[in-house]
């Protein structure tokens, strides 16, 4: 049996990297999100526990849970609180990404293609773990829209600045879908893709 490829999937904020993973999903792919892993470990007392005697109990909502808004508010302008931050979670996501792909792979059959999306894949130099990476790119004024809507425009520029510009990101990648189109279009791309890589 042929191991399916793993694939490292990444692109610039507002590209739409959710809906292109949603669509390997819906294709039968194994598919997973960092953001997933990150807000699955929030719910960890452990976890939780350090976070509140580093940040204080205020980083909490009214539910007991991390509050992302608020540890957000706390780690953006505070270099040493993010580097605590990334320190702390970084060798819990890897872990849970580790365990997963391990259980993808005993799945008979397998799935077409195993797809991870990590915002900062080539920023943190994750992309030699991959047999092949995936640039999500769309046009600045869809990217805009797209972040618009979701009320995320503000401090854009300094989260952006932690990234790689579309061009070193796309020149770094294997293949790019570009995301700026209809659904269609991205399905076509997906399919496309798919139909090129899988099998091994």
């Amino acid at each position: 049996m042929t191991r399916p490829l793993l694939i490292g999937l990444s692109g610039a904020i507002g590209a739409g990297k959710s809906s292109v993973l949603r669509a390997f999903a819906t294709r039968g792919c194994a598919v997973l999100s960092a953001d997933a892993i990150v807000h699955t470990l929030y719910h960890r007392q452990a976890l939780r526990d350090r976070m509140v005697e580093r940040f204080g109990a205020d980083i909490l909502g009214s539910d007991g849970e991390v509050d992302r808004v608020s540890l957000a508010v706390r780690v953006f302008d505070n270099p040493d609180a993010l580097a605590w931050l990334e320190g702390v979670l970084h060798p819990l996501v890897e872990a849970e990404f580790e365990a997963w792909v391990r259980d993808v792979l005993t799945h008979d059959p397998p799935p077409p293609l195993i797809v991870y999306e990590s915002p900062l894949l080539f920023e943190a130099g994750l992309e030699a773990r991959f047999d092949r990476t995936l640039v999500v790119t769309a046009d600045d004024e869809v990217r805009r829209r797209r972040i618009a809507a979701r009320g995320g425009l503000e401090r854009l520029a300094e989260r952006e600045a932690r990234m790689w510009d579309h061009a070193r990101r796309a020149a770094a990648a294997d293949n790019a879908i570009d995301n700026s189109g209809s659904t269609g279009d991205l399905q076509k791309q997906v399919d496309a893709y798919i139909a090129r890589y899988a099998g091994g």
